[in-house]
């Protein structure tokens, strides 16, 4: 009896009927008292079901939240992700500067340089130019030379 009982209370619980029962004993389950295993049974499953739904309810909210907090981690890596291609085209932007700028005083130094030798020249009477890139072209008696 105690395994009939146990077995009917797995079948009920589960929401399946055992093969070839009859309508007999399917009515008499509609019977079935109050005070009974299968009607405890059925209680208890019915408040598991309540249980889950609410629980369901509850994860569903918790599911809103994390994509939430999904969208904003995306937004905020997009955003990161600006501000690091940002600071990259700052960084070479400020090298090439630096670089032009140790390039104007290289030159500023090749200028200094050259002056006793233009003081020189003029004194001499030799005529010269600066051609652009560095070439220095003299002319004396008559005759171009290139440098």
């Amino acid at each position: 009896m105690v395994k009939a009982d146990k077995r009917q209370a797995k079948l009920s619980f589960s929401g399946g009927e055992k093969r070839g029962a009859t309508s007999a004993s399917r009515a008499g389950d509609a019977d079935a008292e109050e005070g009974s295993p299968e009607m405890s049974v059925r209680a208890m499953f019915m408040e598991l079901k309540s249980s889950l739904a609410g629980i369901d309810a509850k994860l569903d909210h918790v599911t809103e939240r994390l994509d939430r907090i999904r969208a904003r981690v995306d937004d905020h890596d997009a955003r990161f992700e600006t501000l690091e291609t940002r600071t990259s085209e700052i960084e070479d932007a400020r090298n090439g500067d630096r670089e032009q700028i140790a390039q104007m005083e290289r030159v500023q130094a090749q200028r200094r340089a050259f002056l006793p030798i233009k003081r020189l020249l003029s004194q001499a009477g030799i005529g010269f130019s600066l051609l652009y890139p560095a070439k220095l072209r003299v002319r004396h008696e008559g005759k171009v030379l290139y440098f």
